[in-house]
This record gives C-alpha cells, structure tokens and sequence, in this order.
C-alpha cells in the first residue's frame, strides 16, 4: 500500500503517506526503511517547514530494477529492458527461426540472451506478451498456432533458465496492462484495449484488474463470426471478424486493388502489389486513394458491430485500438464509432470513446512490464 502510495504520488513526505493510507506514522517510516534499504524508494528533497520538522520526500528509485518486457506477436520478435517508470532503456529485434515451437522457442532464447547483459540494475524479472491461449496463473501456453506451441510451459523453462520471475499472458491482454498503467489516464477503472495485427484481441481491465475470464480466453474477439458465409479463418469457422478487419485481410484486399486498378495511388509507393503492407495501406489512404477508403470504412464498419455488443455487455467507457492496424487513424475510426452508435443503446454508446493508443508499436512490450510490475510489486 505504501510502495503503491509513492509510485502514484512520486514526491510525497511520510506524513502525507500516513494521511494517503490511514497507516500510523510508524508503520509508514518502518516500511520506508525497508523500501529504501531495497533501493526502491528514495529521499528526493526536503519541503518547507510549517512550524516543525521539514518534510523529506520521497520518491520511487525508477532505474532501481530492469524489467525484461518481451513481444511475440509479431513477424519478429521484439524485447525491451525497461525501468519501473515505463521507459525503454534498451531495445532490441529478434529473427525468428521458422520450422517448429522448439526452433521458436531458441528464438526467445536468443533474445532475452541478449537483453540481460544490457540491465544496468537488479532483473525484476522477464514478462511475456505471446499470441494465443495463455494460462498466465501457470505460464503455460496452452495454443499458440503461429507459433508452433501447444502446451508449452514456458514459465517454467524461462525461470529455470534464468532464475528470475517470468510472467506470461495473451499480447492483448498485456496491452490493455500497459495502456492502464502507462497511457496516462489511470483515473478509469475500467478499459478495453482491441489489439489488431494478424490477429484480433481485447484485452479488458475492469475494477482496475486484468479481466483473463474463466480459461483465459477473454478478449477473443478475432474469431467471433461477423460476416454470414465470408472467408474461412484459420481457425476453422467461417465470416470471423479477423477475416474482414485483420491486417493481412487488409493488405490482401489491398493487394487486390492495386491488381485491379492501375491508378491506384498505393502504385506510387512500391514497385510490385507483393511489396505491399499497412505502412503501404497507409500511405494510400493519406494520399486520398478511393478504393483503399472504401475497404477501411468497411473494416471500421465490421469492428463497429463487433465493438457494438462489447458496449452493450461490459458498458466500459473507453476504448483504444491498438496493433499494426491503428496507423489507418481516423478513417478506421469513424466507421467504427458511427456503428456503435447506430447498434448500441444511446445512452451507452454516447458516454463511449473509442481512440487510438498513444503508445505505439511499443505496447505489447510495455504491457509485459506492467505485468511485472503488477504481479511482483502489486503496481500501479
């Protein structure tokens, strides 16, 4: 309580740690002690004396651990080590080497081989942002098909490997982790975060906690059957909603496009429709491209309706994109938000933000060190 009191309030004087918490002044200095003996917590400065003792303040140590945040949810994989304020102190991108969940799995390794030597301070310990079904009470990764894992204890192996903490759950999960503790608007107690890449994911925080549902597979919002006989999806059905709104879906119907139309504005950015990805997507869609709008607004249009039943369901109030597919912006949004409003209760969807995440590409590896944070420190 007290640890979490500092880290909310930055510089703040015992007193007003006692006052914060309802603690005696005693119970607040033997704590500190103790906190400032791990070299967590730190005296900052001396306030101004109001007839009596001036107040020393304190402050969290932010460089006095490492937390390891890793993202394997990408076409490469992706670490940071990160201090307990959330920044990025090192990153570095990892190949990942194709074939089976055992040459994956050295790919990971490989990368938090070299992150390790890069920690300035102690190792909180290594968090685990990873696609697919997570038991995160047991670190076991129950399925993850890109990835070649099925039942994989990853927990286990990484902390016999490395004999510090590991932490695991789904990348969407994690992101909604980090959009609470480090995008700025911790006053919400609730939020859902849509992270959309290849797949589609929503990570949801409610009452100030990660919601993993009754197996971990809350948020699995990807594979929800949105368009009547559409596509088949990999994962066996039929109109699910990453077939319409997905990255690769969208760079697919791109590609299209670009085949189809020879004045299509995504021509101007690479030579061949096969070079084409979301950055190209992008670039098509600021320089006014006709076609590339019309896809994006039907994108936004099926995420609407899926977002729809979630404001109808949970009522939380914001809700950020995230992913590859958030550089699409305010095109991707607007549909979105016109959907919701036209198949959700009024009075609901008038009081629901949907945004996009001013984190960036970096919050899956953000979002496994606030899960560092949050299970070994009980922050924020």
């Amino acid at each position: 309580m007290i640890l979490k009191t500092i880290y909310k309030n930055d510089r703040i004087s015992r007193a007003n740690i006692a006052r914060a918490t309802g603690l005696t002044r005693a119970t607040v200095s033997d704590a500190v002690n103790e906190l400032k003996n791990d070299g967590i917590v730190a005296e900052v400065g001396v306030g101004k004396s109001k007839g009596g003792k001036p107040p020393i303040f304190l402050s969290i140590a932010d460089d006095a651990r490492c937390l390891i945040g890793i993202d394997l949810a990408e076409r490469e994989f992706r670490g940071a080590v990160i201090n307990l304020r959330g920044e990025i102190k090192h990153r570095l991108h990892g190949q990942i080497q194709r074939g089976n969940g055992e040459s994956v799995l050295e790919s990971v390794y490989e990368l938090i081989d070299r992150l390790i030597p890069l920690a300035a301070s102690p190792i909180l310990g290594i968090g685990i942002g990873t696609p697919g079904l997570v038991d995160s009470q047991q670190g076991i990764v129950r399925n993850a098909v890109n990835l070649g894992w099925d039942e994989l204890r990853l927990g286990e192996l990484l902390n016999k490997r490395y004999h510090v903490p590991v932490h695991i759950a789904n990348d969407s999960q994690v992101a909604a982790l980090a959009e609470f503790t480090f995008g700025g608007n911790g006053s919400s107690p609730n939020l859902v975060v849509i992270k959309m890449s290849r797949g589609i994911g929503a990570g949801i925080v409610l009452n100030r906690q990660l919601y993993y549902g009754d197996k971990f597979g809350a948020g699995e919002l990807g594979h929800v059957v949105i368009v009547e006989d559409g596509e088949r999806c990999r994962c066996g059905h039929f109109g699910c909603l990453e077939t319409v709104t997905g990255s690769e879906a969208i760079v697919r119907s791109a590609q299209k496009i670009a085949q189809s139309d020879p004045n299509s504005a995504l021509h101007r950015f690479v030579p061949s429709f096969e070079d084409i990805n979301m950055d190209i997507v992008s670039h098509a869609l600021a320089a006014g491209d006709e076609g590339i709008k019309r896809l994006i607004a039907e994108a936004g249009r099926f995420l609407g309706m899926a977002l729809a039943n979630l404001v109808g369901i949970l009522n939380v109030h914001r809700i950020v994109i995230a992913g590859s597919v958030a550089c699409l912006g305010q095109e991707l949004l607007g549909p979105v938000r016109r959907e919701i409003q036209r198949r959700s209760l009024s009075a609901l969807a008038d009081e629901t933000t949907v945004e996009i995440t001013g984190l960036g590409p970096d919050i899956v590896i953000l979002g496994a060190a606030a899960l560092l944070l949050n299970n070994e420190l009980r922050l924020p």
